[in-house]
């Protein structure tokens, strides 16, 4: 009994483990000194961010973006009906997230930041958008048809029936660009989203070029309206079609060519939709002699005003009136550090950075000559100098032409051979008219995308002579050549 009444051996380990731990002095030091970090972390970031928030509201907030080319949103009217349909709440979010001050600045820091990520290849090629593969070789098309041809002839002779003819799927329609393209684009502010295919960046001799893919198209549209204007205007009036393709006709990657249609291909078959009611002004080709040169803005997607010379030039030939060498302009720089369109849509860092000079070419009889400016419904707005001084040339160099496209430009020059030409164009021609101020004894200029008047009749008020259509690829075969027939008719 006493060896039962023993009592059970006590388990120490387990006690042990029961036992509440005692807090020491080491426990409570680092318990302290955690919480002033705390303390003194709220004390930093309350004042940053009431600071923040203060400078947001009281700071001039930005009402343009020169890299996105566009105008920042405005803050809305207040109406009791947007403001219980909650549309007025939205708009001022609308607002205040897209003016913040500085915005530029802050976006390129974005670019930089977002450009650590990603995969890097050495071939050293970003796609930006979802392209698709379209065809731009005809002569492989024709092949694969003649091979097709060949297969179908060797079947049996007693068939008598067969599938009807199906139309291939357009990969180049406005539709599927714009699912496909670069949805950066903006519509209200460019030109080429019907066409778009999407953007590439490629590394070409150490420097970084932005380049448009070109999506295709018929150009039915753009050659009716030409054929149009003849009928209107008659035989008196010569007319001339000018479209220009984008740089990726003459810089695309070899192995990325099945992602755009061949440019001039596109311009030489629409060119014979028109014939006989205008003259077609092959200046791909002509381009294509100086692509050593820098004939093409590697950030931003017009061409350079060098370009341009030579696309004038190819017209001047055309139009038999005379054309002064490139020896005779002064050349003048606005700015060692463009960086345009391209890279802000294409959003890297590679292009932002990689900034490129920017020069025009001043014709010699330039203070000679009287530029009068319009507003695209005629009303005077006063003369004025053709090259104009930009604020923000860094982004903005290429409205060093006329100021922009929403204005209607007259320029009277020195020349007296009675011949009055007419520039309908897109963005493309603002940099043409400047080379020929030796060539026409007047000039004017109307935007395919602005004029608010009826075209053929300013033409004949003007007593216009020659009328060139100059544009980009893309606007022959999109969306734009539309607006002709409203020129034509308003």
């Amino acid at each position: 009994m006493e060896e039962q009444r023993k009592k059970a051996p006590v388990n120490n380990s387990a006690a042990k483990k029961k036992a509440p731990r005692k807090k020491g002095f080491n426990y409570m030091k680092k318990k302290y000194v955690i919480h002033g970090f705390s303390v003194i972390s709220l004390m930093l970031m309350v004042p940053v961010f009431f600071i923040t928030a203060v400078l947001l509201v009281v700071v001039p907030r930005s009402d343009i973006s020169y890299i996105e080319k566009r105008k920042l949103a405005e803050f809305p009217e207040f109406s009791f009906d947007k403001y219980f349909s909650g549309e007025y709440t939205a708009k001022v979010t609308e607002f205040y997230d897209d003016t913040v001050p500085d915005r530029d600045n802050f976006k390129t820091m974005g670019y930089n930041f977002k450009s650590i990520f990603g995969i890097h290849t050495e071939e050293e090629v970003k796609i930006i958008g979802k392209p698709v593969s379209v065809v731009n070789d005809k002569k492989k098309d024709d092949k694969k048809n003649s091979e097709s041809s060949k297969k179908s002839d060797t079947k049996a002779d007693n068939k008598t029936t067969s599938k009807p003819e199906t139309k291939p799927e357009d990969t180049s329609s406005a539709e599927t660009s714009e699912e496909t393209g670069n949805n950066k684009i903006d519509k209200e502010h460019d030109e080429y989203i019907e066409a778009s295919n999407g953007l590439i960046v490629v590394k070409h001799e150490g420097h970084y070029r932005g380049l448009e893919l070109f999506g295709g198209g018929s150009g039915e549209t753009y050659a009716q309206a030409l054929k149009n204007f003849h009928d209107d205007l008659g035989d008196g009036v010569k007319i001339y079609s000018l479209s220009a393709s984008t740089a990726s006709q003459y810089y695309l990657p070899p192995a990325y060519e099945q992602y755009s249609v061949d440019q001039k291909e596109t311009m030489d078959e629409i060119s014979q939709l028109y014939s006989g009611a205008a003259t077609y002004v092959d200046v791909i080709s002509a381009l294509q002699n100086h692509v050593n040169e820098d004939i093409y803005l590697r950030t931003d997607h017009h061409w350079s005003p060098l370009g341009a010379y030579y696309a004038a030039q190819e017209f001047a030939k055309a139009a038999g009136v005379p054309f002064k060498d490139i020896s005779t302009y002064k050349k003048v720089k606005v700015t060692d550090n463009f960086s345009g369109t391209l890279a802000a849509w294409s959003e890297d860092a590679n292009l932002s950075n990689d900034t490129e000079e920017f020069s025009y070419y001043e014709p010699a009889n330039n203070e000679k000559c009287t530029t009068n400016y319009y507003t695209t419904s005629l009303e005077d707005c006063g003369t004025g100098n053709f090259f104009n001084q930009v604020g923000d040339v860094e982004h903005s160099a290429y409205l060093t032409f006329m100021g922009g496209d929403e204005v209607v430009v007259k320029v009277n020059t020195d020349v007296k051979n009675g011949r009055k030409l007419l520039i309908v164009k897109d963005s493309y021609g603002n940099a043409l008219p400047g080379y020929l101020f030796g060539s026409f004894e007047q000039i004017c200029v109307v935007d395919m995308r602005y004029f608010q008047r009826n075209l053929v009749q300013y033409a004949k008020d003007e007593g216009i002579t020659d009328m060139l259509f100059a544009m980009t690829t893309f606007s022959a075969v999109g969306g734009n050549a539309e607006n002709l027939e409203n020129l034509r008719t308003q």
